[in-house]
C-alpha cells in the first residue's frame, strides 16, 4: 500500500540500524556470450538471469540477510521492474517504507554480459536519477545508527547534495560509508573529495581509488584518500583487500573459490564489512568477514541469490575459517 507521496506503507516498524540511500534497479544478466557485442551484429548468451540489481540494493539485501536491520531510501517507477525490486528487498526483510514509487518514471535496468573471465555493463538509470535531498525523511534517518550510499556517480539528482546529506547525518550522530562505484562518464569529478571528510568508511575498488585520487600507485592512493576519510578500504578482486586508517595499513589475501558469477561481489563485501563494523569489531575482523561474504556471493548467479541459503553460508564460513 502507498501513501499520498508514493511511499510504501508496510508493517515494518523496527527502527533500522543501517539506512541505505541509493539507486534501485534490476539486473538482466546475459551469461557467457559467445563473442563481445558489436554494432550491427547479433550474439548469443548461454544463460539469462533477471534479478534484483544495483549496488545499493544488493548491499542492503545481503546485509539484511546477514542479520542487520536495514532500511532503504530510493525511487522506482510504478512498473514490473519496480515491483520485482521492491518484492526482492521485502523478501530479504529490508524496510521499504521510504522507497517512492513514481508515476511517469520507469525503474532502471542494468544489462550485464559476461564473456570468459570478464564482464561489461549497460545501465538505463530511470527513476534513480530523480532521487533528491528533499526525498530524505530525516526523522527516519535519525532513528538509525549508520548511513550508506552507493553509486555516487550514477545518482545525478542526489550527487550535488551528497556533502549536505552526509554532513547532516554526522550531525544526527550517525556513522557513514560511501562506495562511489564506477563513473560511466570516466570524468572522476573531484567533487567527491569534498564529501570524504564526512565519511567514516570509504569503499572504492582498487581502480576507483587510483582514479579518484589521481595516483597511479595504490599505496599512494590509499595514503591520499585516508587523509580525507576515516577508513579507506580498497577491494582488489581475487587478490583480496587493502585498507588504511591513519598510519595503520592492512592487506588480506582473497579466498580461494570457484566463482559462478562475480556480479555484486564488491557490494557483498561491503555488506559483510559493515555488519562487523557496526557490531564493534576491529578493522582486521571486518575485512576478513567482508572477504568471506564477497567470496560467498560469487557462488550464485546475480548479487543476492547465494545469500538465500543461510545453511550454505554457515557451512562455507566454517570451511573458510578452518583453512
Amino acid at each position: 500500500m502507498l501513501d499520498t507521496n508514493g511511499r510504501n506503507v508496510t508493517d515494518q516498524s523496527i527502527s533500522p540500524v543501517m539506512v541505505v540511500v541509493g539507486e534501485l534497479n534490476v539486473d538482466l544478466i546475459l551469461e557467457e556470450i559467445n563473442q563481445l557485442p558489436e554494432i550491427g551484429k547479433e550474439r548469443i548468451a548461454k544463460g539469462m538471469t533477471l534479478t534484483l540489481g544495483s549496488s545499493s540494493a544488493i548491499l542492503a539485501s545481503n546485509a539484511s540477510m546477514l542479520g542487520l536491520d536495514v532500511g532503504f531510501i530510493g525511487r522506482i517507477g510504478r512498473d514490473a521492474f519496480g515491483e520485482l525490486a521492491l518484492r526482492s528487498l521485502q523478501d530479504s526483510r529490508v524496510d521499504t517504507r521510504h522507497i517512492i514509487e513514481t508515476e511517469g518514471l520507469t525503474t532502471g535496468v542494468t544489462t550485464i554480459f559476461t564473456h570468459r573471465n570478464d564482464r561489461g555493463m549497460l545501465t538505463y538509470p530511470g527513476a534513480m536519477e530523480s532521487l533528491v535531498l528533499d526525498d530524505i525523511p530525516w526523522d527516519y534517518l535519525h532513528q538509525a545508527k549508520h548511513l550508506h550510499l552507493s553509486s555516487y556517480y550514477l545518482q545525478s539528482g542526489l550527487r550535488p547534495s551528497c556533502k549536505e546529506l552526509f554532513r547532516r547525518a554526522k550531525q544526527l550522530g550517525l556513522s557513514t560509508s560511501l562506495d562511489t562505484n564506477w563513473d560511466p562518464e570516466e570524468k572522476w569529478g573531484k567533487d567527491v573529495l569534498d564529501v570524504l571528510p564526512y565519511i567514516d568508511i570509504f569503499l572504492p575498488n582498487d581502480h576507483e581509488a587510483r582514479l579518484i585520487s589521481g595516483k597511479n600507485d595504490l599505496d599512494a592512493a590509499l595514503e591520499f584518500l585516508s587523509q580525507r576519510a576515516g577508513i579507506v578500504v580498497a577491494t582488489c578482486g581475487a587478490e583480496g583487500v587493502r585498507a588504511q586508517q591513519g598510519d595503520q595499513k592492512l592487506s588480506l589475501p582473497g579466498l580461494p573459490v570457484r566463482p559462478v558469477d562475480a556480479v555484486g561481489a564488491g557490494d557483498s563485501f561491503n555488506a559483510g564489512f559493515l555488519n562487523r563494523y557496526l557490531g564493534g569489531e576491529k578493522l582486521e575482523d571486518c575485512l576478513h568477514y567482508g572477504l568471506l561474504t564477497g567470496a560467498f556471493s560469487t557462488l550464485g548467479s546475480g548479487g543476492t541469490s547465494a545469500f538465500r541459503d543461510r545453511d550454505h553460508f554457515r557451512r562455507f564460513s566454517r570451511e573458510m575459517n578452518a583453512h
